[in-house]
């Protein structure tokens, strides 16, 4: 499944006349970086009305895919916000399409994301970008320490507000040896609060395995 590029009419804010503009319905991140970039950015299906020069977003529902970090979010109109409860059943049922047919190979397991607006779109993947800088911010101080690192489920990492890398102690880890590792990288002076978030779900009686990638 690749990215998609479709063509519809777009109505400017300042009504215009209606003008036809190419736009993405389906964006595949881990294969297209530089779509990934404009999604980042804010200039992905960003218009100009060719009559009063405003630009603005075409209001086009859109897919934003990305396989390595277990994402897959529907982006609809921010005016359909009332119809929330309807788009979110609808949204199910293309997911299961989804899963089941056009993506088969990848062998799903997380849900999808429901968002309103290519805005909503962008700050929920600024908000990614800060995790995941945080994560490389956490691998560093593991490595400098001699902690072993794993990689979490990004889906799971996600969840959860946990880090996409932890320390280990061991080859085969008990949920308390890594709240053991995991607390003395705290200690050493490093700041995540994602890191704080696991150790302090791992020390708690009873806490499953992390899910590793």
């Amino acid at each position: 499944m690749k990215s998609i590029c479709n063509e519809a009419p777009a109505c400017c804010p300042n009504a215009c006349e209606p003008f036809d503009v190419e736009y993405w319905s389906l964006v595949r991140a881990d294969q297209d970086p530089d779509l990934k970039d404009a999604a980042l950015g804010g200039e992905l299906n960003l218009v100009r009305c060719p009559q009063c020069g405003t630009y603005f977003h075409h209001n086009g529902e859109l897919i934003y895919f990305d396989s390595s970090a277990e994402l897959l979010i529907f982006v609809f109109a921010k005016d359909t916000q009332t119809k929330q409860a309807s788009l979110r059943k609808r949204m199910e049922r293309d997911y299961q399409i989804i899963k089941n047919t056009l993506l088969k190979q990848l062998e799903m397991d997380y849900p999808p994301i429901l968002v309103f607006g290519l805005d909503e779109l962008q700050e929920r993947l600024h908000h990614l970008e800060e995790m995941a800088a945080e994560s490389e911010v956490v691998a560093a101080s593991c490595a400098a320490q001699g902690f072993s690192i794993v990689r979490l489920k990004p889906s799971y990492a996600r969840e959860h507000h946990f880090p996409l890398y932890v320390p280990v102690l061991s080859s085969h880890p008990t949920a308390n040896d890594y709240a053991v590792a995991a607390s003395k990288v705290l200690k050493s002076g490093l700041k995540s609060t994602l890191l704080l978030n696991f150790k302090d779900m791992m020390s708690q009686e009873g806490a499953e395995l992390p899910k590793i990638a």
